[in-house]
């Protein structure tokens, strides 16, 4: 993901987008040259949330609470945690463009690929998670599955970014969407094995 990140950026200012724009007022290079938020701007954003998060979080388990209540424990905490994850991650992101860098087409690549790589993290979270409640067979199945989504997700990506116009920051911001679209998608199926949402015969451990 940073390689796919550093390339769109190097394109970007091939393109003239951003030339000689001025990047030092929330970002600067780790020892790999790639952009990260200084940290002093991620602290004061993490600072900014941390209520919005924690209301939103209460607003949740009183909005669900008739739904919750008949969930086991481990699924009750794993649901609130998912919530929780999720709520941070676009409030992150919602305070992050409020910085004007943020609003560049450079910006918005960084700001992008952040948020799939906190749903990437999900993602291996949930494979796991998912693993571990299936039966041998089936958990041999999850694995071949999970193979051939790679694949398609990774052929997916590389198709829309070279139809990317890259420095039109309206053709960057669809493909941003479309990439999270089907990442987002097999978060919640791997989530839905975990809570065993599904009833095959000869699936779940007991």
């Amino acid at each position: 993901m940073k390689q796919f990140l550093l390339v769109a950026l190097i394109l970007v200012y091939q393109n003239g987008f951003g030339q000689g724009a001025d990047t030092s007022d929330i970002f600067e290079e780790d020892k790999n040259y790639d952009l990260v938020l200084k940290p002093e701007v991620e602290k004061n954003i993490n600072k900014a949330i941390s209520l919005v998060v924690n209301k939103k979080l209460q607003d949740f388990k009183v909005r669900n609470n008739s739904d919750l209540k008949y969930l086991t424990d481990r699924l009750k905490e794993d649901e609130i945690k998912f919530a929780e994850d999720t709520i941070r991650i676009q409030e992150f992101l919602s305070e992050y463009y409020g910085y004007s860098m943020a609003n560049t087409t450079m910006g918005m690549n960084w700001g992008e690929s952040k948020r799939l790589d906190a749903y990437d993290k999900l993602l291996n979270k949930y494979y796991l998670k998912a693993q571990s409640i299936l039966l041998p067979e089936m958990k041999s199945k999850l694995v071949n599955s999970q193979k051939r989504w790679l694949d398609y997700y990774i052929k997916e990506k590389e198709f829309i970014y070279n139809l990317n116009d890259f420095g039109n920051h309206n053709s960057s911001l669809y493909n941003w969407g479309y990439y999270f679209e089907i990442l987002e998608k097999r978060v919640l199926f791997l989530k839905d094995i975990y809570h065993q949402s599904f009833n095959g015969s000869k699936t779940y451990k007991e």
